[in-house]
């Protein structure tokens, strides 16, 4: 299991596509969405789930 922490962001986005490339796809991403259109990055990705960033630790 991998978790990519601002994993919607653009940078985070790129590591999860790096990831994809190699097969993997047992990933969290956490991050906030918010109204901006982050979501954007997320789509054709593969991932496991999207935790909000304030329920991450809890």
């Amino acid at each position: 299991m991998i978790i990519v922490t601002g994993g919607a962001g653009f940078i985070g986005s790129c590591i999860v596509k790096g990831l994809n490339d190699l097969g993997i796809s047992n990933i969290i991403i956490v991050d906030e969405l918010g109204t901006d259109e982050k979501w954007k990055n997320l789509v054709n990705l593969k991932y496991k789930d999207f935790i909000h960033k304030n329920n991450f630790l809890e």
